[in-house]
């Protein structure tokens, strides 16, 4: 055979193949999907943050409008009504021809950009009520968007090296419309109104669903005996009646839950003076959290004390109410039981640490705008523009450094070291904006000796700027390389058998205790102001230190054990052992 004969028969390396599937027309409608995606989450929990500061409205009110992140938290709650391919045969019929996961895209895409619209012509400055209410929806449909969206992005992949593609290009999507709905809004709401601002959003929603015009709806006959059908499950090890009876507890739970944070949202909202959010944090967010993780993992622990067997097969029942509870079952409760079966007590550590992990970061991700914007409580008064090039332009890039680097962490130090470090480099940045908000004594005192004023300077930054610049940098490095250690941490605690649903439960953990706290702290920068704010911020990321480290000793403890177990077998230990 001639050589170019071999080289023409032989398989093309795996970059090559890579480079040709990005011409493919579902790489560029994930692009643009992806953008879609992006733009209600970065226009709702962050953006419009910023618009509620220049309109005067307390930090307070912010923190509880910040509890709209709560729909993403609680989006496996309606996960299963989207695990089968469907759309209502009652919609538009020019809906009804482009397909089930198209049909949902399309649809979501609309009554975002429709919402979106409106939300430009509210008045936040003259009642929040109307405000909250469209936010909420749009949070809705966000996230059922999401939930739409990953099923696609799952069904339309032919190949592993599609499904790798497709989830970066996801990422530089979402990173792109993040960019959008940030410098971009922040840079321009310095020259029009914010109403406009949010126009051109709502128009950039618009735009992005032509990336559900360009996609192809998946081959849905291919898939229906895909993950779902055969990923084993332990509610074929009880009875129908058990299984409804579980889930029914663990959802009337939840649906109570929710019924407390919707009170006290829409009291907060309406009611002069309004009820206390110390009382809620201190006393019903407690109860929440028993609710909606406690209840369940108690559920899980009971139903493990049968001594279950996961497995694939359909079991019995065919009613509606039996194949809901199935379905739930399989979402909710299959992972806390595969959890609490292979982690036994420990389970409650990792429950502990998923939850506080980021829980520093997203308690101040919610009063971001207002300390750079705002006024008031020692806040520092910039400029859109300034924000833009800060948070936006710097702090972009300062967490893909971040990232960078703690994926080079993991390589030399192991997962654990990093996860420490991680939350560690998290919890003390939090310094650096107390220092902001005192006066920048430490900053300019930096500034100064690293001769970085001078730098920034000749590049246009005043001194207040370089202020932020450094600050901002400093966290979002910290936060890139925490956010690699935690989900390096996330992935390697799912069960390969359960991945997907394991790792979107705990995914959604995340967001709870961060969302739960905001009201308080709301509260506490009215009476304290920033600079106390961020020392609180401070001692309570260390609580995820000590749970990381704690979480370390165990895996070390583990490790020892496995050893000793592999060495009494005459089995060599260390060697076979991977490092953390």
């Amino acid at each position: 055979m001639s050589a170019q004969a071999a080289a023409e028969t032989s398989p093309r390396p795996r970059w090559v193949r890579a480079l040709a599937a990005l011409r493919r027309r579902k790489m560029f409608a994930m692009l643009v999907l992806a953008f879609a995606a992006g733009i209600p989450y970065g226009a709702v929990l962050g953006t419009l943050n910023a618009w509620l500061t220049a309109e005067s409205v307390k930090p307070s009110t912010v923190g509880i409008l910040n509890f709209i992140i709560l729909a993403y938290s609680f989006k496996l709650i309606w996960a299963p009504a989207f695990q089968r391919a469907w759309f209502p045969r009652i919609a538009p019929s020019f809906l009804l021809g482009f397909g089930a996961r198209r049909s949902w895209l399309l649809a979501m895409q609309l009554i975002i950009a429709a919402l979106l619209g409106f939300l430009a012509l509210s008045r936040p400055a003259e009642g929040v009520g109307y405000l909250a209410l469209l936010t909420v929806v749009i949070a809705i449909a966000s996230s059922v968007h999401d939930i739409v969206l990953d099923a696609w992005r799952i069904e339309i992949a032919e190949t592993e090296e599609d499904k790798d593609l497709m989830s970066a290009v996801f990422q530089f999507g979402y990173r792109f419309a993040g960019l959008f709905t940030g410098m971009f809004a922040l840079i321009l709401a310095d020259m029009i109104p914010w109403s406009a601002v949010y126009l051109i959003i709502a128009v950039g929603m618009a735009v992005a669903a032509t990336g559900t015009l360009v996609a192809r709806e998946p081959d849905h006959a291919a898939v229906l005996a895909g993950p779902g059908g055969v990923r084993p499950s332990f509610a074929p090890a009880f009875r129908p009646s058990t299984v409804t009876a579980s889930v029914g507890l663990v959802a009337a739970g939840w649906a109570t839950a929710i019924a407390i944070i919707v009170i006290f949202v829409v009291q907060s909202l309406t009611l002069d003076p309004p009820p206390s959010a110390a009382l809620f944090t201190r006393v019903q967010a407690p109860i929440i959290v028993a609710l909606l993780i406690l209840l369940p993992g108690a559920v899980a622990a009971l139903l493990l004390r049968r001594g279950p067997v996961a497995s694939t097969e359909a079991g019995a029942g065919t009613g509606l109410v039996s194949k809901a509870s199935r379905a739930l079952f399989r979402t909710i409760l299959d992972p806390l039981l595969d959890l609490v079966k292979r982690l036994k007590w420990a389970a409650i550590l990792v429950l502990m640490l998923v939850l506080m992990y980021r829980f520093v970061d997203l308690i101040w991700g919610g009063f971001a705008y207002p300390f750079y914007l705002g006024e008031n409580f020692g806040a520092l008064g910039h400029s859109n523009s300034d924000v833009a090039i800060a948070s936006k332009t710097v702090g972009v890039l300062m967490t893909v450094a971040g990232s960078m680097i703690g994926g080079a962490a993991l390589i030399f130090l192991g997962r654990m070291p990093c996860l420490v470090i991680g939350a560690f480099a998290s919890a003390v940045t939090n310094l650096l904006f107390a220092d902001l908000a005192n006066g920048a004594i430490g900053m300019d005192a930096f500034l100064a000796l690293t001769g970085l004023d001078h730098a920034l300077a000749s590049m246009g930054a005043d001194q207040r700027l370089a202020r932020l610049i450094m600050a901002i940098a400093g966290e979002n490095l910290a936060g890139g390389f925490a956010s690699v250690a935690f989900v390096a941490y996330l992935t390697a605690m799912v069960n390969p058998k359960f991945a997907a649903v394991q790792y979107t439960l705990l995914g959604s953990l995340v967001m709870l205790i961060g969302s739960l706290g905001r009201a308080e702290l709301g509260v506490y920068i009215e009476t304290d102001g920033f600079h106390d704010f961020f020392i609180v911020t401070f001692w309570l990321g260390l609580i995820a230190v000590v749970l990381s480290v704690v979480e370390w000793a165990r895996h070390a403890l583990d490790r020892r054990k496995a050893e000793a177990t592999q060495g009494a077998v005459g089995q060599p230990a260390a060697a076979e052992v991977p490092a953390e």
